[in-house]
């Protein structure tokens, strides 16, 4: 287990001093860098081996959104760590210990020079044991599927303030662009897959799906579908 604290700051909330779901997600990918440069396997060295981290899957759960001025814990989890994948588990508490968020992620090591997954070396394995005390959360890990039913309701260009260090769009922009297109913000749980990663430049479309219980947003390109988010 790996944690931090933090306090949430005026620039990462919204209208109503609520933290954003975008920063929500910075704050749970902030604390996965921290664990591996801090165990001596981050960006630093990933990097000069053309390798990195790319996550495939969120499903978080949101008891009650962080307010402004709050002081909160973030803490990870990461649990099968083996093959070509590990998995992480969050929780963001408040100063008090009030569990205000948990979520599960999937991530995969990628070969950046030619865009494959490549197998873990035991140095990472090694660096990330199971903690036998991490929470027993239940999980979904749905896998969500588009049935081209959406309506259009925008368009995004990826710009150079989205490209992170594996040269494509950071993971938490997805959410920041689709939750643009929601009607309302008030939502529980957050499903995010990701398909295809987003180029500097790329051009894609935003579809919008209203669902029985809340919305699925859709990124795509060229009829291929980069990223599907749903919001309930």
């Amino acid at each position: 287990m790996y944690k931090y604290n933090s306090r949430v700051s005026y620039s990462e909330v919204d209208s109503k001093l609520n933290l954003t779901y975008f920063d929500l997600v910075n704050y749970m990918q902030d604390c996965s860098c921290f664990h591996s440069d801090d165990v001596g396997v981050g960006v630093r060295y990933l990097a000069p081996k053309k390798r990195g981290w790319f996550v495939t899957s969120y499903e978080i759960h949101i008891n009650r959104m962080p307010e402004y001025m709050e002081r909160i814990v973030v803490s990870t989890y990461p649990y099968q760590v083996r093959g070509m994948m590990a998995r992480r588990i969050y929780t963001i508490e408040s100063e008090s210990g009030e569990l205000l968020v948990y979520a599960d992620s999937l991530w995969v090591l990628m070969d950046l020079e030619n865009l494959r997954p490549a197998r873990l070396t035991d140095e990472i394995i090694e660096a990330y044991p199971e903690d036998p005390d991490r929470p027993k959360f239940e999980f979904g890990r749905n896998k969500l599927r588009y049935n081209n039913d959406g309506k259009l309701v925008g368009h995004f260009t990826v710009n150079e303030n989205h490209i992170d260090t594996n040269s494509h769009m950071n993971n938490s922009f997805y959410i920041d662009v689709t939750r643009r297109f929601l009607p309302r913000e008030d939502f529980s749980t957050i499903l995010v897959n990701y398909k295809k990663a987003a180029m500097l430049f790329d051009e894609l479309e935003v579809y919008l799906v209203e669902l029985e219980q809340g919305y699925q947003v859709v990124l795509m390109k060229d009829d291929d579908v980069y990223t599907i988010v749903e919001y309930k």
